[in-house]
């Protein structure tokens, strides 16, 4: 074969990997955290005005990341999404290539296998390829984070491999951009990215190789970073997580027992790339009768990429969310080692023949169950949206459950299981009373039987129908959206604009009405003034055994608890809390299931009664 066809060839790979990228983004469903940029997008016009306000809030009230802003942008005109996404899920293979062997890939066939090995393992190692890839917040916040990352740690790898040239001042503002970027990703990337990064100068000073544009990249990257880390916003996102689990406390609780749960769950979903790998080493040693030789150079390659995804993966030991999506960065660092190790391998042609075949199967079977799930849940996505948009102001709407309605590792699931959603879309985007199934669903949330009533103080006051004008067309029934609401409230939305015409808002009280519970306390959600928030926090929790709670953060437990009651199916009675051995968070609230449907658990104290979380069934 012509050194002409062998090129052609390869470009046409290329070609096909971006068509079936541009197919999946053509086909991309609106998804659970799409909704929230759709209803930015109803009341902005888009542009860099709107961009800029978006991240701005963002940053001081939820997600910092750059990943969210990405989000925005692609869920934006839709030619953005469907130019820039195959691009950059395109780019992620060259650049960990330029990253693992110190140099680009070539158009030749070695490194087109080497490339259809790497993305198979790639895709075999992610719990959840076709999220990752294919649910845009997943993808702009980790896949897009990480090929930003990828590509400011590419210029440097390169240079380790051979003369950096001279100085090139043009680069420096564009590595500050670049490092900074790459910084604002994910907080469990950073630290990893910096420790490389310092090393390599380090190197690089030693050996005379130093330039402005290396250190202009890692200034980026130590503004970027802590930028992220200690943003205003990290303090108030889920509900204050970061801010109730520190880091030290999130290590003692857990233990060595489960950390170490946490690397086995990576080496378990990694366990398939493994195991066709040491495949091909045993069919490489069997067929030949010496092996090449391991240079020094590519074993350091590899125990640095393992220690890369290691330190990564140790990031989230201090985690207060341990999630499949964060085991992207550290897996595609595994598993530039093990091509490395592949193309070592690749020397025995029975080695190679055998991972080319393996992984050109295992390539076409994963597209064809991304492009024959996402055509279908597409077009009853579209169907969806089309009867939201004809649905009478003020109505609930009736939808049907889509086939696919189970997370996989190939799709999300159906979106509409989770009330709050069904709640947020139905008066943020529609303009809508609520959204239903058709039919009872055992795996759907339902639909909170009460709901909750805010109210506000303001120094000096309003008038009542001053006062009136701030009340919204609905308040979340979910605690943690009612203060995100008020708190885009204050930010950008009516409050604010009282509180600039001098009026400040010193009390926002959030409270149940239509409750079962026949107390004649009054029922508080959460209780907000500058200086102090409160709430109770409890979730949905199963014991091992199986027996069901709502479990409770003990700091967020009222301090003058007198009675614990839940009520459901008609009824209510009054529990005993019960200790948490398991996990130590805080006392459970007992729950007996009489049928199906939602049990919400109250906690009261001589004045007051607060809600303390709800269980469904």
């Amino acid at each position: 074969m012509t050194a002409r066809i062998e090129k052609a060839t390869c470009i046409a790979a290329v070609v096909f990997l971006w068509l079936v990228f541009f197919v999946q983004a053509l086909h991309t469903p609106t998804l659970l955290d799409d909704w929230y940029q759709l209803t930015w997008h109803r009341t902005h016009e888009f542009g860099p005005t709107s961009i800029w306000q978006y991240a701005h809030y963002n940053y001081f009230h939820f997600n910092p990341r750059i990943g969210d802003v990405l989000l925005l942008i692609v869920n934006g005109p839709r030619g953005f999404h469907l130019v820039l996404t195959p691009l950059v899920e395109l780019a992620l293979l060259p650049l960990a290539f330029a990253v693992v062997f110190a140099r680009w890939p070539k158009l030749t066939f070695g490194d087109l296998q080497l490339l259809l090995v790497t993305q198979v393992l790639i895709w075999l190692v992610i719990p959840i390829p076709g999220i990752i890839y294919f649910y845009r917040p997943f993808t702009t916040n980790y896949l897009w984070a990480f090929v930003i990352m990828l590509g400011l740690f590419a210029p440097y790898r390169l240079a380790s491999a051979r003369d950096p040239g001279r100085h090139r001042v043009w680069l420096v503002p564009i590595m500050v951009v670049l490092g900074w970027c790459a910084g604002m990703g994910n907080e469990h990337t950073g630290p990893t990215a910096m420790l490389a990064m310092t090393g390599f100068l380090a190197w690089a000073w030693h050996k005379g190789r130093l330039r402005a544009w290396m250190v202009a990249g890692a200034v980026g990257l130590f503004i970027g970073y802590p930028m992220l880390f200690f943003a205003p916003g990290q303090a108030l996102r889920y509900a204050g997580i970061a801010t109730k689990n520190t880091p030290l406390h999130l290590l003692l609780e857990r233990g060595l027992d489960g950390n170490w749960e946490i690397v086995l769950d990576f080496i378990a979903e990694a366990q398939i790339a493994i195991d066709l790998v040491l495949i091909a080493l045993l069919l490489a040693a069997r067929r030949a009768r010496t092996l090449p030789p391991f240079s020094r150079m590519r074993m350091l390659a590899v125990v640095a990429l393992i220690l890369s995804a290691g330190a990564m993966i140790a990031t989230l030991f201090a985690s207060p969310t341990v999630g499949e999506r964060l085991f992207f960065a550290p897996a595609v660092l595994f598993v530039g080692a093990l091509v490395l190790i592949a193309d070592w391998l690749f020397a025995v042609q029975a080695a190679r023949r055998f991972l080319v075949a393996v992984c050109a199967i295992v390539f076409a079977y994963h597209v064809w169950e991304f492009v024959a799930i996402y055509f279908q849940t597409y077009d009853e996505n579209q169907q969806r949206l089309s009867l939201l948009e004809r649905a009478k102001p003020g109505t609930v709407a009736i939808v049907a459950p889509y086939g696919h309605w189970k997370r996989t590792r190939w799709w999300w699931g159906d979106d509409f299981q989770y009330a709050s959603l069904r709640e947020y879309i139905a008066n943020e985007v529609y303009d809508l009373k609520g959204i239903e199934y058709d039919r009872h669903l055992h795996w759907s949330e339902p639909t909170p039987p009460d709901h909750f009533v805010a109210t506000r103080t303001f120094d000096p006051p309003l008038t009542p129908e001053e006062d009136n004008k701030l009340t919204p067309r609905y308040v979340p029934t979910f605690w943690e959206w009612a203060l995100v609401q008020m708190r885009r409230r204050i930010a950008m939305g009516p409050i604010g604009d009282v509180e600039r015409a001098g009026h400040k808002l010193t009390h926002y009280a959030v409270d149940v009405s239509g409750s079962d519970l026949a107390d004649p306390r009054p029922k508080h959600v959460l209780d907000w003034t500058p200086a102090k928030l409160t709430f109770v926090d409890g979730r949905q929790y199963d014991n091992p055994a199986g027996k069901p709670f709502v479990r409770v953060w003990a700091p967020s437990v009222p301090a003058h608890l007198l009675d614990t009651y839940v009520v459901g199916c008609g009824h209510t009675q009054r529990v005993e809390l019960e200790p948490d051995v398991e996990d130590h968070i805080g006392p459970l609230i007992p729950l007996t299931l009489e049928c199906r449907g939602t049990y919400s658990a109250f906690m009261c104290e001589p004045d007051a009664c607060w809600l303390a979380g709800r269980y469904w069934r």
